[in-house]
């Protein structure tokens, strides 16, 4: 079976199939399309994950393993296997041997960019697709961005003058990455509710130093202290207010994989701390908060 991204949510509602190909050349859209199959495993009772990356050397016998064994608890698995664009070589003979003997508790999620024409009309990836789905991520047409733009301008809780939307849609050339990442940055610098028009989008585009709000999830994402710390410090001296850094990094937690409670309700105690309910010092707070979440242990 094949189907675009945009019909995935409704498929997935319907049950979960073995097997997903989701390949494009459309990052954000590729990421959310994984992501949705993800969230729907979870929900399904899919508790572990394995990711592959295909490479020069890679050794197709740790897929064979996660096919074969079974786990010890009898817990679901989703395998996530990234495949680049396509030409898996060797590998075709034991991806065919998968959709020949599809493990019951085991979810495949095949990810990668725009294939050729010959990769998918190869014998593994017509077998796998028989058994599963491929989910075909496509660019958003330049004539129908401003559309996909006043969807996510919504979902983020703000409106837009067409205006404005045209506006947006130039100024990040048809990035859907960029195009997200400035509505977030708006929503920062305005507040849900308001009304975007034409102004307010240039002037959120060249406010550089707002930006650099997103450079913290950007370390966090590499576990990178040492440049957390030093974006943490420059926030300060600009007199950024801290309550858009604990919204982010709250923001951040909740979109990890397995995200941590505790660190949720540390967040939420550094709002408290702000609000002066209760004692504290904001900054440091947010410091050990982002030493945490970078793996470091955190003396008191």
């Amino acid at each position: 079976m094949k189907i675009p991204a945009a019909r995935l949510a409704t498929h997935l509602s319907e049950g979960l199939k073995p097997v997903y190909l989701v390949s494009g050349e459309e990052p954000l859209q590729l990421q959310e399309a994984v992501a949705q199959i993800r969230a729907c495993a979870v929900e399904a009772g899919y508790s572990e994950r394995t990711v592959f990356h295909v490479e020069r050397g890679f050794n197709w016998g740790e897929l064979d393993m996660q096919r074969q064994s079974l786990s010890l608890f009898a817990e679901k698995k989703v395998v996530e296997l990234r495949v680049g664009g396509g030409k898996v070589g060797t590998g075709s003979k034991h991806l065919l041997a998968w959709a020949e003997d599809i493990p019951e508790d085991c979810l495949l999620i095949v990810v990668g960019d725009r294939f050729e024409r010959a990769v998918s009309k190869s014998s593994w990836y017509q077998t796998l697709s028989a058994a599963g789905v491929a989910v075909e991520v496509r660019p958003v047409e330049a004539r129908m961005l401003p559309k996909w733009l006043a969807g996510r301008v919504q979902a983020a809780g703000l409106e837009a003058q067409p205006d404005a939307l045209e506006t947006l849609a130039e100024l990040v050339e048809g990035n859907l990455l960029a195009a997200v990442q400035e509505i977030e940055k708006m929503v920062l610098l305005y507040g849900p509710g308001t009304l975007l028009d034409r102004q307010k989008v240039l002037a959120a585009v060249a406010d550089s130093a707002r930006f650099e709000l997103f450079d913290l999830t950007r370390a966090l994402q590499r576990r990178d202290v040492d440049h957390y710390l030093r974006i943490l410090a420059g926030l300060k001296e600009e007199g950024v207010e801290p309550t858009l850094i604990i919204w982010l990094l709250a923001r951040e937690i909740r979109q990890m994989q397995g995200r941590r409670s505790s660190w949720l309700r540390r967040a939420a105690a550094i709002d408290r701390t702000l609000k002066g309910v209760d004692p504290g010092n904001v900054w440091d707070q947010l410091q050990d908060l982002g030493r945490t979440m970078c793996g470091l242990p955190v003396y008191s």
